[in-house]
C-alpha cells in the first residue's frame, strides 16, 4: 500500500488512471517511437488491450480476442440490459431513467464498433497465427497487425 502510495504521489495520479490514459504515450516517447508493449486497441479506443512484445505467441491474438475482447462485448451487453430494466421501471426516477437511456445508446454505438473490429479487423488477424521474429525488431513486427494496433507516429 504504502509503495503504491508513493508512486501515485510522484505520477501524480493513480495508477489505473496513468496506465489507462498516459502510459503508451510516454512509453512510445521513451523507447523512442520503437514500442515493446504493443496496445491493441478498437478505432474509438473502448476496448484497448496491452500486450508485452517479448512475450508474443501465435495464438496472443486469439486470446485476446476470446478471452478479452468477446467477454467484454458480453458485460456490455449484460450491462445494456441492466440498463434497459432501469428505463421501464416503475421504481425509477424519471432523473435515474434519463441516464439509463442515454447511457443504453452509448453502450449501443460501443457494441457496434467493438462487433466491426471483431468481424473486421481480430478474427481475420487472429486466424493468420501471425509469427514474429523479436531479431526483426518492432519496426518490422509492428506493422504486421495493422489496424489492430494503436498507430505510432513515425514508426514508419
Amino acid at each position: 500500500e504504502e509503495n503504491i502510495q508513493f508512486i501515485e504521489e510522484a505520477i501524480g495520479k493513480s495508477i489505473r488512471k496513468y496506465f489507462v490514459k498516459d502510459f503508451y504515450a510516454d512509453h512510445t516517447k521513451r523507447y523512442k517511437k520503437r514500442p515493446i508493449y504493443w496496445l491493441f486497441g478498437s478505432p474509438k479506443g473502448s476496448f484497448q488491450a496491452l500486450i508485452y512484445m517479448h512475450r508474443y505467441k501465435s495464438d496472443t491474438v486469439s486470446v485476446i480476442l476470446n478471452d478479452y475482447l468477446r467477454d467484454y462485448i458480453t458485460k456490455l451487453e449484460a450491462t445494456k440490459e441492466n440498463l434497459e430494466a432501469v428505463g421501464i421501471s416503475a421504481n425509477a426516477t424519471k432523473s435515474e431513467k434519463t441516464k439509463a437511456l442515454k447511457e443504453i445508446e452509448k453502450i449501443k454505438k460501443m457494441i457496434i464498433v467493438l462487433t466491426d473490429y471483431v468481424k473486421d479487423i481480430m478474427y481475420p488477424l487472429a486466424t493468420q497465427k501471425i509469427e514474429i521474429d523479436l531479431d526483426d525488431g518492432v519496426k518490422h513486427n509492428y506493422p504486421l497487425f495493422g489496424k489492430a494496433l494503436k498507430k505510432v507516429a513515425g514508426l514508419s
